[in-house]
């Protein structure tokens, strides 16, 4: 008896467990049917950045709602950091910067402090906190010092906000709820949004639990003479430098013969 009630207990406790787990699991959740004024953004060498709007319906009436866009790409970030060496200021030490994430928005209808807690923002990995422990560090020059990490962290999202590559808006002007069941809002991408693929991520909240989820993809891709010379400047590396060497040399020539005619005059 006292073995089957022991059995019932971790049974129980399993499934609360379980219903934790599926209760936070975006993909289990209501689907948020939303649509994209467009997905695919071209670059090309006009290209000075694009807007994308987003029109979406709310699977609970009422619930608030929380977009992120992201793009998973591998890249270093170097961060220097000065300090006073004599009469002069200069970089004491320098750090390598991995895993965080090279875009990050985030547009809410209300601060995220007020739609949810701590605990279900740190699992859903919203909010800048979750770049900060995903982030890595790696000490190339110098050596580390206690607050370095959030030195470093500091300074990754201040070079990312000024590229308007990071920004958290919570406003109900820029994610717009009408009635509680329609809402849009728009995402800029900025000129350093490079070629690949992007995320725009959907999550509807009540009372502090997801109750929908839906995603979108959307891609960035190269077209006409940019899309021409990245694909060159990989396959054939050899005549993509000469290419650019002649480019150099003619443009300097050029340069020489509109001097040397304002030389007569």
């Amino acid at each position: 008896m006292k073995r089957l009630v022991i059995i019932l207990a971790a049974v129980s406790l399993m499934g609360l467990v379980a219903g934790r787990a599926w209760s936070i699991s975006p993909e289990a959740q209501n689907k948020v049917v939303t649509a994209a004024s467009k997905n695919v953004i071209q670059i090309g060498l006009s290209y000075r950045g694009d807007e994308i709007h987003f029109f979406g319906v709310n699977p609970v009436p009422g619930a608030d709602v929380i977009t992120r866009l992201t793009a998973e790409k591998e890249e270093v970030i170097k961060l220097s950091m000065k300090g006073k060496v004599g009469p002069f200021w200069m970089t004491v030490k320098q750090y390598e910067v991995t895993g965080a994430p090279f875009i990050y928005k985030i547009h809410a209808n209300k601060p995220i402090g007020e739609i949810i807690s701590e605990e279900t923002a740190r699992e859903l990995e919203i909010g800048y906190p979750a770049i900060k422990n995903r982030m890595k560090m790696h000490l190339v020059r110098g050596q580390a010092a206690p607050g370095d990490a959030d030195k470093v962290f500091e300074g990754l999202v201040n070079i990312k906000e000024s590229d308007n590559l990071y920004n958290i808006v919570e406003d109900p002007r820029r994610l717009e709820i009408e009635e509680g069941k329609l809402f849009k809002h728009y995402f800029r991408f900025p000129p350093k949004a490079t070629e690949g693929s992007y995320q725009v991520e959907t999550f509807a909240f009540q009372n502090g639990e997801l109750v929908g989820y839906g995603k979108d993809v959307i891609e960035i891709k190269k077209v006409g003479l940019e899309s021409w010379l990245t694909k060159t400047s990989q396959e054939s590396p050899v005549f993509y430098g000469i290419m650019a060497v002649l480019i150099a040399m003619g443009a300097g020539l050029g340069v020489g013969m509109i001097f040397r005619k304002g030389g007569h005059h």
